[in-house]
């Protein structure tokens, strides 16, 4: 029994470690500044369907990057957005903060700019894009 176990565990090892994403930072350009995301990579044969991952109020957190990496694992190409410019908020008063320092034109000019960035890429289907979000970032999904 415990044979049949060793070998469910590592079976399932092997699986997941297969079919993990490929993460890379990525620049690109919103008007006059140069910003960065996070790319992930489903494995498997491209073109993919791409979503363009907006986190909430607390920034580009480690939760945020799990959420787009579970969408790469699931086949798409996962964009996870900086709004924040690398910063990441650790208390609620910092996070009310880099949420209102967001105008709301530099806000749509990024996530134009991130839609781009995919349409651009040789491995998106170009009429396959999405946005998806929590908090602050589920307002600017819509």
């Amino acid at each position: 029994m415990k044979t049949i176990l060793l070998l469910l565990t590592l079976c399932l090892l092997f699986a997941t470690s297969a079919v993990a994403a490929e993460s890379k930072t990525v620049s690109y350009k919103s008007g006059d500044e140069t910003v960065q995301g996070i790319l992930y990579t489903p494995s498997g044969k491209a073109p993919f369907p791409a979503i363009i991952v907006i986190h909430e109020y607390w920034g580009l957190n480690d939760w945020v990057k799990e959420q787009a990496s579970k969408l790469a694992d699931q086949g798409y190409m996962a964009l996870a957005v900086d709004l924040y410019r690398g910063k990441v908020a650790t208390t609620p008063d910092l996070a009310h903060e880099l949420m209102r320092g967001v105008p709301e034109d530099r806000a749509a000019r990024d996530l134009h700019a991130a839609f781009e960035f995919l349409q651009s890429q040789p491995n998106v289907k170009k009429d396959r894009i999405a946005s998806i979000g929590w908090c602050m970032g589920g307002g600017y999904a819509l």
